[in-house]
């Protein structure tokens, strides 16, 4: 890609900031002159009027002419160019020359002009430049006083200098080209590793079929919110759900429909949960809740209404409705993690054993049947 930009460019900041540079480079020009002109008082006081005017005065107003010109452009008109950034710093340069032409070499400034496109990485903007600069150094030997003080020599050499800087300009912008698009490839490798990356973490965390945290991700939760609530008095309870005679619709209805039903009822619960809950697909045709920041009250409500609504779901691959049962345990400071588990699985076989289709939960080491 010979015309690729290494990167979308700034325009508006590089382009002030390369005005920025013009202006340093005419005041310490104007800097120059000053030193030039108390050498002219020292050495040659009689020329020290023409020296004020002709290589103070004049050449020093062009200049800021120029740049004032460029600056209402700029930040007035809102045109952000490579191209009047190029004219103004060729007629920058060219004003430096003919004002000076006893100073042998001062072509070389026209390099610098062209070195400024660099920015841009782009070969079309530097080929600009080079015919701006061409045709100002050509320009320079139609004037007398340029060619008084050089030869052809000097002529052909300077445009030769100007033609291998801009075949170097032009490797410097191919080996740009070169990195930036290495970099891309590299960026956009690492962009598909980090999405791989978090699709198999996602996929090491949820059930395939439900959406759900699987069993592995469930007690990593459960690890950790055990930890919470017991070093900081959280409210955590524990709801083991398990799907009524499901074995039957898989035997009956086909592994397909049993999986349509394990999804309705993943959606089901996870759709009347809050946020601030855990919600895994255990194993089977179980499900685990992790409900945190209730009290006993709050959470049987939650469960009572996800089993509601559970229960009032009709199947047209059934026929039927289906029901669930359920054991919540509320976390004390005195169980295990191990514990707290257990009697939510205790629970929740119990209340299979009692009729299924509703929720036990412990309160003050006694079990209450909720129907």
């Amino acid at each position: 890609m010979a015309g690729t930009r290494p990167t979308r460019l700034n325009n508006k900041i590089w382009t002030k900031k390369i005005l920025y540079i013009y202006w340093l480079m005419v005041i310490m020009a104007f800097l120059g002159q000053i030193v030039g002109l108390i050498t002219t008082i020292y050495y040659y006081p009689n020329y020290i009027g023409e020296f004020i005017i002709q290589k103070l005065f004049i050449p020093s107003s062009i200049q800021v002419v120029i740049l004032l010109i460029t600056h209402f452009f700029i930040n007035y008109k809102q045109i952000f160019s490579s191209r009047l950034l190029t004219i103004a710093g060729t007629s920058l340069a060219l004003v430096t020359i003919v004002s000076h032409p006893e100073v042998h070499g001062l072509q070389v400034l026209f390099l610098l002009t062209m070195a400024v496109v660099l920015i841009y990485f782009d070969k079309k903007k530097l080929r600009f430049s080079l015919i701006v600069n061409l045709i100002a150094l050509s320009s320079l030997y139609a004037l007398p006083s340029i060619r008084e003080t050089g030869n052809f020599y000097d002529y052909f050499s300077y445009h030769f200098v100007l033609l291998a800087g801009y075949m170097a300009y032009l490797i410097i912008i191919e080996r740009g080209n070169e990195v930036f698009q290495f970099l891309q490839r590299a960026a956009e490798n690492e962009k598909e590793l980090i999405v791989k990356s978090a699709m198999m973490e996602r996929l090491s965390k949820v059930d395939a079929l439900t959406g759900l945290y699987n069993h592995k991700t469930f007690h990593e939760y459960l690890d950790f919110l055990y930890e919470q609530s017991i070093s900081q008095g959280m409210p955590l309870h524990l709801a083991l759900i398990d799907i009524d005679s499901f074995k039957m619709i898989n035997d009956f209805y086909g592994h397909s429909n049993g999986d349509l039903v394990l999804r309705r009822v993943a959606n089901a619960i996870s759709d009347q949960v809050t946020e601030d809950d855990i919600v895994a697909r255990y194993g089977g045709e179980e499900f685990a809740i992790l409900l945190t920041n209730k009290s006993l009250e709050e959470a049987y409500e939650t469960i009572e209404t996800l089993r509601l609504y559970i229960a009032n779901q009709y199947h047209e691959e059934l026929n039927e409705n289906i029901s669930i049962s359920i054991g919540l345990k509320a976390l004390t400071a005195d169980i295990s993690k191990e514990l707290f588990f257990n009697r939510a699985d205790e629970l929740l076989y119990k209340a299979k054993r009692n009729g299924k289709n509703q929720v036990i939960y412990e309160k003050d080491e006694r079990h209450l049947i909720v129907e």
